[in-house]
């Protein structure tokens, strides 16, 4: 498979209380086309530092950083910006931004350069959101939807613009295995078409299980912890209460 995001040699510290605090400390990741990878972490060791440079939306300290062949840390912000546009979606905890109807608001993305016409957008928004069996959602503001919908909704927006990176940021964990299961689906159904990669990261190593390859923190870096190919020199694997639920 061919290389869509690498980073290399990332670093990145924040002043914390008259202290200098190092989050990542030369961190060395890729991606592969068509590819899941997990980060594994507990909270505040860096999950969406990381996933915020990966993804174009913070710049780190030192290192590089590269997506679809073009090295971000040496892009302008209007450069950087396009080319996020096209091929990242980012799917976190955070809140709809405004008051609108969740279809309305996954058919904006579609219609800023009227790269389509409302009727047909709302027509993809509504297809995104039948297939991630969110249907239901279509007429609903953010404040009506359980925890699980607004998951989903974000999913529906980010799957519409068809990227080539979908990074998410933690957010299926929680919700129990059965729904873990099913959002693991959902991306691997993703990854087959459209065709994207996911970069995700989990607090919950269960939430990881769907990965290709699994990284977890270890002293500001990361350490491969599980890889479904055998072609890598290293691999220490899952716990084996982990392992076991993943063969199942």
């Amino acid at each position: 498979m061919d290389e869509l995001l690498s980073l290399s040699g990332v670093c990145k510290s924040y002043d914390l209380g008259g202290r200098r605090l190092r989050v990542l400390i030369d961190v060395e990741l890729e991606v592969r086309t068509r590819e899941i990878v997990a980060v594994v972490g507990g909270r505040d060791e860096g999950k969406t530092t990381l996933l915020q440079i990966a993804a174009g939306l913070r710049r780190p300290d030192r290192g590089e950083v590269r997506l679809a062949g073009v090295e971000l840390t040496r892009c302008s912000d209007r450069e950087r910006a396009k080319l996020l546009a096209r091929e990242v979606a980012w799917i976190g905890r955070e809140s709809a931004p405004l008051d609108f109807r969740m279809l309305e608001y996954i058919t904006l993305p579609l219609m800023v350069g009227r790269r389509h016409r409302k009727r047909k957008a709302e027509e993809l928004a509504m297809a995104a959101l039948e297939r991630v069996g969110a249907e239901g959602c279509a007429g609903r503001r953010w404040k009506e939807l359980s925890n699980w919908e607004r998951v989903m909704v974000h999913f529906a927006r980010s799957i519409v613009r068809e990227p080539g990176l979908l990074v998410v940021d933690d957010v299926i964990g929680g919700f129990g295995m059965d729904r873990m299961r099913e959002a693991g689906e959902l991306l691997l159904s993703f990854v087959a078409d459209p065709g994207c990669s996911v970069l995700m990261s989990a607090s919950d190593p269960e939430a990881a299980l769907v990965a290709e390859r699994v990284w977890r923190f270890e002293r500001g870096g990361l350490k491969l912890t599980y890889n479904e190919s055998s072609g890598d020199a290293e691999v220490i694997e899952l716990d084996e209460g982990v392992r076991r639920r993943r063969g199942a």
